[in-house]
């Protein structure tokens, strides 16, 4: 596990730096290898999508683990382990213009409970508007 300290005080630095560092020898081992890697911050939630990473590099690397290529691990009570969901009503409007806006608006409203989307051609009553940018 390739784990980059964020806080320049603590050493950390830009991954281009702390390749730099590290005796030429052992950079493409380090560096080139395709290890997992993760950003080590000082804020709490931060740390633990960090502890998650590692932990799962670390998993995957032991006997029992080893058919497997990801895990689903969590930390209790976690926010991605709970449903989300609005505290009010909310209608999403989609654009029937906007190209892949509806499925995208689809997808949220599968994922998020109070969550109405509208594709109507003019916004009517809603609350929030999507406005999908892609190359096309």
């Amino acid at each position: 596990v390739l784990v980059q300290e964020a806080d320049p005080a603590k050493g950390g630095g830009t991954l281009q730096e702390l390749r730099a560092q590290c005796p030429e020898v052992l950079q493409p081992e380090i560096f080139d290898s395709g290890w997992a890697q993760t950003t080590w911050h000082r804020i709490d939630e931060y740390q633990r999508v960090s502890l998650k990473i590692i932990s799962e590099a670390l998993l995957l690397c032991s006997p029992h683990y080893l058919n497997l290529t990801s895990l689903a691990l969590f930390i209790p009570g976690e926010v991605q382990g709970q449903p989300i969901s609005f505290s009010k009503s909310v209608v999403l409007w989609a654009s029937p213009f906007d190209e892949g806006a509806d499925e995208l608006a689809s997808e949220l409203a599968t994922n998020f409970s109070g969550l109405t989307v509208s594709t109507a051609e003019a916004p009517g009553p809603a609350t929030h508007m999507l406005l999908y940018l892609n190359e096309d």
